[in-house]
Formats: C-alpha cells, structure tokens, sequence
C-alpha cells in the first residue's frame, strides 16, 4: 500500500469510530466519549487491579 492509501484507509477507521460511539450513545445512552475503547484499556493500566471484568456487551 501506499503512503496515500493508509492514510485514507486511517481516516476511514477513524470515521467508523466516531459512527459506531454516536451510534452506542444513541441506542444505550450516554455521550459518544463514553464508549471509547483506548480510554478504559487504558485506565486499565494505571489501575492496580486488573482482574476487573471487561464487558462484552451481553446481558
């Protein structure tokens, strides 16, 4: 690939992204930067317990 193309196919996932948090905002409630993954893995990190649970959006 070149220069060109993975900087477009990065803007596309960054736009699918975006999507998909107003989309799970919309239907579960909440703001779009709730469901952001980067943030709670890395909250994860800094947390000392990390034998909490991560969801998987069963029920």
């Amino acid at each position: 690939m070149t220069e060109e193309e993975l900087a477009a196919a990065s803007d596309a996932i960054q736009e699918l992204r975006e999507k998909v948090r107003a989309d799970l905002a919309e239907d579960l409630g909440g703001d779009p930067e709730d469901y952001r993954a980067d943030r709670y893995f890395s909250s994860l990190d800094e947390s000392d317990d990390s034998s909490e649970a991560v969801p998987d959006g069963g029920e």
